[in-house]
């Protein structure tokens, strides 16, 4: 039974359950339990390896109580690139779609509402929208990569104001906004272009972390994360004009993350298992760090990856074409042990796991990832403060459905969007935690 259903069938029988569980819950079993240290007011939760066998506290339930998408049927219900969601104040589902480029609104029950927003450049279009949250009063705050624009709509369907982001605090290249629950964004991004990074083989960037304020676009930076590490090759012309640039990189490369949490945002990469959080008033407040075994990156798996790769590829040209780039490739020592990052309206945070060779989801955005590791950070509240020594729990680790990925959570369930592996279409599902 999922909390929803339990709370309406046995009314205050849910806070004698919390309470239960937090009795036998309280803490993790010795191979789980954290190592605290501050450093300048910056809460370091290091885990030992053992947090990975910990008992789940949480599962999805087996079948979702909502599935929006059709293999047939009205457009609305069939998805191209779905790239973010959230959930209403009365149930509801707000999904934003890439192609083509709208919001959809569903109710709880998964029935279309309405459209808001269309492909397009003028007020209250999108050309590239890739985040969405839904803010107090159920206003629709999107981000627009296309356009670099903010656009907050009423719910139903009313353009409120839009806001152009050019270089937020020195920031020339975003890589992700954060678009937090309370209304403030966070811009994350280098301050470097990848023409002046050009011809340099293999860059990892640093990014910014900056928050934007109402009407404007400067903000003091909460701190700089790792970025994502790529080879940039720049061509000029014979007068020195910028040809083109092309950037490659490898999953395996150090890809770095970010999800907005209640008053801030967390930040993670690739090659460290560990997640950061920034707060909206006091920076870096608080850092969760795995000591787990490094897995190797052995010659087995390698020629699995590339047993792969092989498979998806008919044309025997680009086959020889595929090989030879196989033996050019550079290879790590070890498994990235980090896939994604992901924090949910409930004061948990995700840290998706490793699973090699990732699966691609039909937005292009998001990698399938089963296992994720999640923490309970204090209590109701305890992280809306800027560093807060509020404990931080382990969870366990929560297995997804296949070929799904988390858009949106909260203490009751989480929205996945999700591809059929037999019919390759994409659904959003709402999935009950049951207890």
């Amino acid at each position: 039974m999922s909390i929803r259903a339990m709370q309406a069938r046995f009314p205050g029988a849910l806070l004698l359950l919390c309470a239960l569980l937090a009795g036998c819950q309280g803490g993790a079993p010795s191979d789980g339990l954290a190592v605290v240290r501050d450093s300048a007011g910056v809460a370091i939760h290091e885990f030992p390896a053992g947090v990975l066998q910990h008992p789940p506290a949480l599962r999805l339930a087996d079948a979702p109580d909502v599935r929006i998408g059709a293999v047939e049927g009205a457009a609305e219900y069939q998805w191209t690139h779905p790239v973010a969601a959230a959930r209403l104040s009365d149930g509801g589902f707000a999904v934003l779609e890439q192609l083509p480029a709208e919001i959809r609104v569903f109710d709880a029950s998964g029935v279309f509402v309405r459209r808001i927003g269309r492909e397009g450049d003028g007020p209250g279009e999108f050309r590239s929208p890739l985040e969405l949250t839904a803010l107090d009063g159920d206003t629709l705050l999107v981000w627009d990569r296309g356009s670099r624009r903010l656009s907050w709509f009423s719910i139903d369907g009313v353009l409120q104001r839009e806001q152009l982001l050019t270089e937020p605090g020195g920031i020339r290249t975003i890589r992700h906004v954060a678009l937090t629950p309370v209304g403030t964004p966070v811009v994350i991004g280098a301050t470097t272009t990848e023409e002046e990074l050009g011809n340099q083989g293999r860059v990892r960037e640093v990014w910014q972390v900056v928050p934007v304020g109402p009407r404007r676009e400067t903000g003091e930076p909460l701190g700089a994360v790792p970025g994502t590490e790529r080879s940039i090759q720049v061509q000029g012309s014979a007068t020195g004009e910028v040809v083109s640039v092309n950037v490659q990189g490898r999953w395996w490369w150090g890809e770095g993350f970010a999800w907005p949490s209640e008053r801030g945002v967390w930040t993670g990469d690739q090659l460290a298992f560990e997640a950061r959080h920034f707060h909206l008033e006091g920076g870096l407040d608080r850092i969760v760090r795995v000591m787990g075994e490094e897995r190797d990156f052995t010659q087995a798996l390698i020629d699995s990856l590339h047993g792969v790769e092989l498979d998806r590829v008919t044309d025997p040209e680009l086959r020889e074409l595929w090989r030879a780039d196989f033996e050019g490739r550079d290879y790590p020592s070890a498994v990235p042990p980090v896939a994604s990052v992901f924090a949910d309206s409930g004061g948990r945070v995700w840290i998706g796991l490793t699973e090699p060779p990732p699966e691609g989801l039909p937005s292009g955005r998001f990698t399938a990832i089963r296992r994720w590791l999640l923490f309970q950070v204090g209590g109701a509240g305890a992280a809306t403060e800027p560093g807060s020594s509020s404990p931080l729990r382990p969870l366990g680790v929560l297995t997804l459905p296949p070929r799904s990925h988390p858009l949106w959570a909260d203490r009751e369930g989480v929205l996945l969007v999700r591809n059929d592996p037999e019919l390759d279409v994409a659904y959003i599902e709402w999935y009950g935690f049951m207890e």
